[in-house]
């Protein structure tokens, strides 16, 4: 168990670009292994402005296609207990309670420093306790649950009784997939990624090729149709070809010049976080 960061995780800028270390060809931003170097989330940037984020695959994804977290976390899977033991002013870890039916898998399993990255809230059931802090480490959870000690970024600034309450979502980086309806789109891969357990850079901001599909295979090609969403399969479709009300992701807008009628090339300036 750490009680800091196992990786890397200090922004990575262009003079420092990550080493592609399984070949020749150092692809940096565009590699993919199976070792993990960095914590999952961690922010890379290229000479253009363009934004990624490490993560892992849980499955097989394809470029150009939105990633999912596909980390299950609902209320029925989501570590959602109470702390076991006071916390005070200025500590930095606190021991959570892992129920027999919560973490990724459901059956109360939670990997040494696998939260890392994660969010942990506490004391929501008031709006003048709440507190909120990245997770740096954490003890393992054995099948059927337990006890954890979990560490966090920034000392509490609050004082908890035992028995708080406390929420702990999975760190969204951690378990990308592909095809959700209900999922929201993390990052784009911009290469070919070969499947479950393999460490990628997806991007999140900047232009991106996007590819079109689902109901609209010619976005731009509608008056004022510039605004691009993610749709089930992780393809991109013009918000007039859908309803925007029901709450499609969005995930940017068309950087070429639309025709009315023909439409455009989507590379999309891609807006999921900067």
């Amino acid at each position: 168990m750490s009680n800091q960061l196992q990786y890397p995780f200090n922004p990575i800028i262009w003079p420092a670009a990550p080493t592609d270390l399984t070949g020749d060809y150092n692809l940096g931003y565009y590699t993919e292994e199976t070792v993990q170097r960095f914590i999952y989330g961690t922010r890379g940037i290229t000479w253009d402005g363009k934004v990624f984020k490490y993560g892992r695959a849980i499955a097989k994804l394809a470029a150009g296609y939105g990633a999912f977290n596909l980390a299950l976390a609902d209320v029925s899977d989501i570590i959602n207990s109470a702390t076991p033991a006071a916390i005070s002013i200025g500590d930095r870890k606190t021991t959570v309670t892992i129920a027999a039916t919560e973490g990724y898998a459901s059956d109360g399993v939670i990997a040494e420093n696998e939260l890392a990255g994660a969010q942990i809230v506490l004391g929501h059931g008031s709006q003048y306790t709440t507190e909120q802090r990245t997770i740096i480490g954490n003890s393992a959870g054995a099948s059927g649950g337990s006890v954890i000690t979990v560490y966090v970024d920034f000392p509490f600034a609050v004082a908890h009784d035992a028995g708080v309450a406390c929420e702990i979502p999975f760190n969204p980086y951690r378990y990308l997939g592909a095809n959700s309806e209900v999922a929201s789109v993390m990052c784009v891969p911009n290469r070919v990624v070969t499947g479950s357990g393999y460490n990628f850079w997806g991007q999140t901001w900047g232009p991106c090729w996007c590819v079109p599909g689902g109901a609209d295979t010619t976005p731009g090609d509608s008056v004022n149709d510039r605004t691009v969403c993610f749709v089930g399969d992780g393809s991109v479709n013009g918000v007039t070809a859908l309803t925007f009300e029901n709450g499609y992701q969005v995930a940017g807008f068309i950087i070429d010049t639309t025709e009315v009628g023909t439409g455009c090339m989507p590379l999309v300036m891609l807006q999921l976080s900067i």
